[in-house]
């Protein structure tokens, strides 16, 4: 009996770490692609930034609920083209489980830098 428990901790501690890693990977994956959307957008000719930073936070928060609203979505314009990132956590599986923060920029050039 207790050799059972014992396993049987070791084993759901094990599916709970493969679960925490699953669900870092996949906040990494929405972050990635919702940095490089709001890019593209903010890049757009005659969009402002901000087009940007709302499409980036929409994406985030249709991707991963409200853990997506707790991220930090910042435009810039740097020469001919435009950065976004976007920086958060990712949410974890139990309490005790580390934090993982997740910190990605996407970059596309501006089309009115480059009709110039």
């Amino acid at each position: 009996m207790v050799e059972f428990l014992a396993v049987a901790v070791l084993a759901v501690m094990a599916l709970l770490g493969v679960a925490q890693i699953a669900m870092w990977t996949w906040t990494r994956n929405v972050a990635v692609n919702a940095a490089h959307e709001g890019a593209r957008v903010a890049a757009e000719a005659g969009r402002p930034l901000d087009d940007g930073i709302v499409t980036t936070r929409s994406l985030l928060r249709d991707g991963l609920g409200g853990s997506g609203g707790g991220f930090a979505v910042e435009a810039i314009e740097s020469g001919r083209e435009v950065q976004v990132t976007a920086r958060g956590d990712a949410p974890r599986v139990l309490p005790f489980m580390p934090r993982f923060t997740v910190t990605v920029r996407a970059a596309a050039f501006d089309e009115d830098a480059l009709a110039r």
